[in-house]
């Protein structure tokens, strides 16, 4: 075993965390894959997703044939269902950390059993979805001062959504494992990090995506724009009511809009497979750090071989 020194994590690439999302996005399902019940929560949060993306573009396309009132009635509608899904995503998640710790153990938990059990913890719940919330606008606001002092506040605010990034990996675990309330859980998790193996110590404050999420997308979304503006180009004489002319350019912006439609609906299921990941990698991580003997034997060695990103030994014969 060899001790990983936190220091190392954070002067990581964003090459090299690239590659770490790419090892964990293709070893978390073949650790765990054997229960296909897992795979629930993460498509639902990404159906929930596709469905307020169709609502907005549906009341966008209401505006654009002058139906104002049905356009109205869309976008209050995803308005109320982007507020809802902080609520849901965190329901979906607690599911997936069940299933996870299920797996771990050697159970065949179903999603039913595992939503039953986080029904329970709709309080807790809750808490951890208004924080999300909470760190959202944080993150929207930007000090507008100028100097030193907009600055400082800058980066209190930036400090304070990566301490409640890190913070939240480990609460959502502790809350579905422990099924306890938040007062219970804070000593366990203060003593957290003294428990951590020296093996482990450097995952602790891991942050393995990083900014990759943007790095994935962009050029996705850079790919699909241009392939919408030459196919909006190549139709425009054959659609002349809906041609609009860019620094003198003109194209059909219907192609425009389609790709749009489907590079969000792209960016959104990665966003969420990326999170639903993250939550698996600390769930795992959370269960080695404070309940190591329930891990079922035959898997122990895999599992902190994926915890700190090495290969799993149980692929090479497969």
């Amino acid at each position: 075993m060899i001790r990983i020194p936190i220091k190392e994590h954070f002067k990581k690439s964003l090459k090299q965390k690239i590659k770490d999302t790419i090892f964990l996005l293709k070893h978390s399902f073949v650790l765990l894959g054997k229960n296909k019940e897992i795979k629930k929560p993460i498509i639902y949060m990404i159906f929930l997703s596709i469905f307020i993306i169709s609502l907005i573009f549906g009341a966008v396309l209401n505006f654009i044939e002058k139906h104002m009132g049905l356009g109205m009635i869309f976008l209050f509608l995803s308005f109320i269902l982007i507020f809802f899904a902080f609520f849901y995503n965190t329901r979906q998640k607690a599911n997936l950390c069940w299933l996870v710790y299920a797996i771990l153990r050697g159970k065949t938990a179903t999603y039913k059993e595992a939503n039953r059990r986080t029904k329970k913890l709709k309080a807790q719940l809750r808490f951890i979805a208004f924080v999300n919330i909470l760190m959202t606008y944080v993150g929207g606001c930007r000090s507008g001062k100028r100097g030193i002092g907009g600055f400082l506040m800058n980066l209190f605010l930036r400090g304070i959504i990566e301490i409640w990034d890190l913070v939240s990996h480990y609460i959502l675990p502790a809350t579905v494992i422990e099924q306890k309330h938040f007062k219970e859980l804070l000593p366990k998790l203060k003593a957290l990090r003294n428990n951590v193996p020296a093996t482990l110590m450097g995952v602790f404050g891991i942050d393995f995506v990083g900014d990759v999420v943007g790095v994935l997308l962009v050029p996705i979304y850079l790919f699909l724009f241009v392939i919408s503006v030459g196919i909006g180009y190549l139709v425009s004489p054959k659609t002349p009511g809906t041609v609009i002319t860019v620094f003198g350019f003109s194209f059909s912006w219907v192609p425009v809009f389609i790709m749009l439609y489907i590079a969000l609906i792209i960016g959104e299921a990665i966003k969420k497979l990326i999170a639903s990941i993250k939550v698996i990698y600390f769930t795992i991580f959370y269960t080695s750090i404070t309940r190591p003997n329930v891990i079922i034997p035959n898997i122990r060695r895999d599992i902190t071989n994926y915890l700190l990103m090495e290969e799993i030994h149980s692929e090479k014969g497969s």
